[in-house]
């Protein structure tokens, strides 16, 4: 019963996963959310009264700054500029998410399930892409409201699927293997995400992508620097070459958005000296410094029609930063709160890294960068929001989940290990007699 259940939470997380960077669906989205809600449920009743050891807690390193940073935003609406506003926003993105990392917590039970997980984030932002592409083509245009949410969350979540192409040429159980396979599919889908960040004409995602990749590339440097040592081409050589695109991309973007801005003479620096949100977050320290404890509410657009009217900009409706956005919405002690949960995810994975159990290690890997690829998405702009918020926490759950049953397993191995040895220990003094007894007889 608890394998048939889990199998039918799988599927439901998977589905959820694959629907979430489209705007379309909707019903298949909602039914796919309950069902995943319903069977995480059942399976975590089944697993602490059959089977306690197979689902073991986060920690309260994650859980306590999580529960805490909630518990806070929730107290802000007894404050909040919009009570209303803030209590819708505080079920949508507080307490939708937090239902999101429990059952993918749940879901991500063993390699299997990661790499189905994995492969389904994937193949998701895959058909997407290729879709985005076909449409650009077919059209002349790329319409990104229409079925990616938009050009900003689409580009996030290209940031946000990244890590995982390293689950490609990974070895199992957590990965599908180093074959020509698996890297022409890594090799495909990173043209496909070349291609699709380029169209959305954003500057940060190629400054983020560049993070991911060489935060990852530092991380498996320093934990695995025999390989690096053995073969330091087959690792810098790709990621120079990546990061080289990257960087004319990058290039290539900022040199478009500066044509659109001064078609007459483009100025590169100029329009980064000009960009309408250093005038937003001069304004954001002016509000920030009249409410700097408590803020002005949760939710990200608590202040829209204020700085909108203030500014004259529609589009500069909230903070564009993530942490300023924090500290607008539920002040300083909020902001600290929601730094810590960051922190938290950092340590882990860190741990993570640091086992001398090549799996988990990769985790660690994966987990480090998709940190470190959000954060520097976000330092621009704040994505925490609807589909991006949901995709991030859950596939920090689905690394946590993984990752903390792999490493009770390792824990009772290494346990198991060391027990078998104490037992034997005793035994070494007697095989000695016995050999040094024998060594006299042959003597004799």
């Amino acid at each position: 019963m608890i394998d048939h259940c889990n199998r039918w939470l799988l599927g439901f997380a998977a589905a959820y996963l694959a629907l979430l960077p489209t705007n379309a669906a909707t019903f298949a989205h909602s039914f796919a959310y309950a069902g995943a809600v319903v069977f995480a449920l059942v399976a975590l009743g089944l697993a602490r009264r059959l089977q306690p050891s197979t689902l073991p807690a986060p920690g309260w390193t994650i859980l306590a700054p999580l529960f805490a940073w909630a518990a806070w935003c929730l107290l802000s609406t007894a404050w909040s500029i919009d009570p209303a506003y803030s209590r819708t926003q505080l079920s949508r993105e507080i307490g939708d998410s937090l239902v999101v990392m429990f059952f993918f917590y749940v879901a991500a039970r063993d390699p299997r399930s990661f790499r189905v997980l994995a492969a389904t984030a994937l193949a998701s932002f895959g058909a997407l892409a290729a879709l985005a592409v076909a449409m650009a083509f077919s059209e002349g245009d790329w319409d990104a409201g229409r079925w990616h949410h938009g050009v900003g969350p689409w580009s996030t979540w290209t940031v946000l699927v990244a890590p995982f192409l390293f689950a490609l040429i990974a070895p199992r159980p957590a990965g599908f293997g180093t074959g020509k396979r698996s890297v022409a599919i890594g090799l495909a889908l990173l043209g496909l995400m070349v291609a699709t960040d380029r169209m959305t004409d954003n500057r940060i995602v190629w400054v983020a992508l560049a993070g991911v990749f060489g935060v990852a590339s530092l991380a498996g440097a320093i934990r695995w620097p025999a390989t690096l040592v053995r073969t330091p081409m087959r690792w810098v050589s790709p990621l120079v070459a990546l990061l080289l695109v990257l960087g004319i991309a990058f290039t290539d973007a900022l040199r478009e958005r500066a044509s659109l801005e001064f078609p007459q003479k483009p100025d590169v620096a100029a329009s980064i000296e000009q960009d309408p949100r250093i005038v937003l977050w001069d304004a954001l320290r002016e509000r920030i410094e009249a409410k700097p404890w408590l803020g002005y509410g949760f939710g990200r657009r608590v202040l829209a029609d204020e700085l909108s009217r203030d500014l004259g900009n529609p589009l500069l409706a909230h903070a564009h930063n993530v942490f300023a956005s924090q500290w607008l919405q539920t002040g300083l002690i909020g902001a600290t709160l929601f730094t810590a949960i960051f922190i938290a995810l950092l340590y882990r994975y860190t741990r993570f890294l640091s086992s001398r159990d090549d799996t988990l290690a990769f985790i660690g890997l994966v987990g480090i960068a998709l940190v470190a690829g959000f954060v520097i998405k976000n330092l621009t702009d704040d994505f925490l929001f609807r589909s991006n918020a949901k995709e991030f926490w859950a596939l920090c759950a689905l690394l946590l989940g993984y990752g903390t049953r792999r490493a009770q397993e390792v824990e009772a191995s290494t346990a198991a290990l060391a027990a078998d040895l104490s037992r034997r220990e005793p035994e070494r003094p007697r095989a000695a007699a016995r050999a040094t007894a024998e060594l006299a007889d042959v003597d004799r």
